[in-house]
């Protein structure tokens, strides 16, 4: 059994992320592939992809205090199997991680990382003030307190990071999405991706890219999501052609977590 948690800002996409990934809209371009949502909060996940994205209505963020187990048995193509058990925080949470004053508020849910086996960090801005404001402080206080606690004889930390660009259908993104370390973190925040590998190894931290949405198709790469024109913002974003729903890199980030190993197929 694999346990993990994702992190990352509001409006990142990691509820809408679970909701994509419990629906797997396009499991019949992969042979053998299967997703089986377990229990009622998995269950009611895949129903939220069905009834919300594709209709327009906003999914629910994710509130401080709330602690849903998303459990998964996953099915791939080359027969390996993954149960997996997701937490997602508020994202809230991860901004606290920044701001020294909150410390208290969000000690137990950085303490409670060091429990699991991989932590997702979701992340969707490049501006270069999310870059030193709040993206490399938070990883910075991570590093700080995974080194605190790794020189706790008792302690074994066997957390591996996962950092994700998510909402990469984004046309600005999406070309960068094979190589998401060198062609997206590397250039777009720079001083979040030279901290992040100078101070974690390739065995514990790799770089991926997602998309929930997905484009329109391989020969028409426009994002494949409406947004409302009506000063909404891109949270109450849903499908634009849902007969031609195709997610990016779900599985990716989390088999790299359960196994130390990366997929082949990037559409994974």
């Amino acid at each position: 059994m694999t346990e993990i948690r994702i992190i990352g800002p509001r409006g990142s996409g990691k509820t809408t992320y679970l909701a994509s990934l419990a629906a797997f809209p396009h499991k019949e371009l992969f042979p053998g592939l299967e997703i089986i949502p377990i229990g009622p909060d998995a269950e009611n996940l895949a129903g939220m992809a069905e009834d919300i994205l594709k209709q327009g209505a906003r999914l629910p963020p994710t509130r401080k205090g709330q602690r849903a187990f998303y459990k998964f048995q996953i099915k791939l193509p080359s027969s390996e199997k993954i149960e997996l058990v997701a937490v997602d925080y508020a994202g809230e949470i991860f901004e606290d991680i920044a701001l020294a004053h909150k410390w208290d508020d969000v000690e137990k849910y950085v303490q409670d990382l060091f429990q699991v086996q991989g932590c997702m960090v979701m992340l969707t801005d490049w501006q270069p003030e999310q870059d030193m404001r709040l993206y490399k402080p938070v990883f910075t206080k991570l590093w700080q307190e995974m080194s605190a606690e790794a020189k706790n004889q008792s302690a074994k930390i066997r957390l591996r990071i996962a950092v994700v660009m998510a909402k990469c259908e984004r046309g600005e993104i999406w070309p960068g999405r094979l190589d998401a370390g060198e062609d997206l973190f590397k250039v777009r925040l720079p001083q979040t991706y030279q901290f992040l590998t100078s101070k974690f190894s390739p065995q514990t931290l790799k770089f991926f890219a997602c998309s929930s949405f997905g484009v329109l198709g391989d020969k028409n790469p426009r994002p494949n999501r409406y947004i409302p024109n009506d000063g909404t913002s891109f949270d109450n974003a849903y499908l634009f052609e849902a007969s031609v729903w195709q997610p990016h890199g779900l599985i990716a980030p989390i088999y790299w977590l359960s196994t130390g190993r990366m997929l082949r197929d990037h559409r994974l």
